[in-house]
């Protein structure tokens, strides 16, 4: 067997002259002997020098050289082709930043039928009738406004973006809880929004009704931003959230939002509050006990 042919044999599959060549000159480099002795079957001999094997980059690493001596460079081929020397994953990152990026689901761009959209803020925000747009940044998004939010009419615009609160695809489920909140946190926001509060617990719920994990949690934190605005304005309406944030209130990530919710909705919303909450979950303790 010739040093072309061996070199095929080690590394299970066909050498380039380039990857030949550069073999020979190691070998040359560290006095291997270019002879090769095989016996019957093909192999080598282990009393002979081994050539080293041609780096191939498909899963075992290769290990270099050291200078001077047929022993010292026996081992390193003898570890290098052990099962325990192949390349361990690496213990810093368990995954890429970037894949939390790739279960976020886009809307089509060129939608423009309101049947292709999920919900009514999806049709609107697509056509411009919302006085804002995206600044996507190296890390951030963020929402600016062509109008100060103070300046809106809340009725629809509001409740347009309450219905946007059950959205899943980008970017309408971040521009709809970004524009809602914006709204609520305006000044003079409070006179606004009361007298549509009727109007937005119904999406409120909707969207506490969705099996999206990340839905309900923007539902839930929307919830007690407008309990922080409307006040006791919301006491005729907390049975119907409540009863929905009870349902997951053993998963661990919703948990304190879910609890947060419910004791601003009694600090807000007084012993009214409390007793609504009370009825619908027993085990709920007050903020004042």
């Amino acid at each position: 067997m010739n040093l072309r042919s061996w070199f095929c044999c080690r590394n299970k599959r066909e050498i380039s002259d380039k990857e030949y060549h550069t073999s020979k000159e190691a070998c040359s480099r560290m006095n291997i002997p270019m002879n090769v002795k095989t016996n019957a079957k093909g192999l080598t001999n282990k009393t002979n020098q081994m050539p080293p094997a041609i780096p191939s980059g498909r899963g075992k690493s290769t290990s270099s050289v050291p200078h001077g001596g047929h022993a010292a460079h026996a081992k390193v081929s003898a570890a290098s082709e052990s099962p325990s020397s192949s390349r361990q994953p690496s213990r810093g990152w368990t995954e890429l930043p970037s894949s939390r990026l790739k279960n976020v689901k886009c809307a089509d761009p060129f939608a423009s039928k309101a049947s292709e959209f999920k919900t009514k803020f999806g049709s609107v925000f697509n056509a411009g009738g919302i006085p804002c747009r995206l600044n996507h940044g190296a890390v951030n998004i963020k929402l600016q406004w062509s109008k100060d939010p103070r300046e809106l009419d809340y009725d629809p615009l509001l409740i347009v973006c309450a219905e946007g609160l059950s959205e899943t695809q980008h970017p309408y489920a971040f521009a709809a809880r970004a524009c809602f909140e914006h709204m609520l946190a305006a000044e003079g926001s409070s006179a606004k929004t009361t007298p549509l509060v009727p109007r937005i617990i119904p999406c409120l719920r909707a969207a506490l009704l969705s099996p999206n994990k990340n839905v309900f949690a923007g539902a839930v934190e929307a919830a007690t931003q407008l309990s922080e605005v409307v006040g006791e304005a919301m006491n005729p309406h907390i049975h119907n959230l409540v009863m929905q944030m009870n349902k997951k209130s053993s998963d661990r990530d919703l948990s304190p939002k879910i609890l947060k919710a419910m004791q601003t909705f009694e600090e807000f919303g007084g012993a009214e509050a409390l007793k609504v909450i009370k009825s619908k979950v027993p085990t709920y303790c007050s903020i004042h006990i």
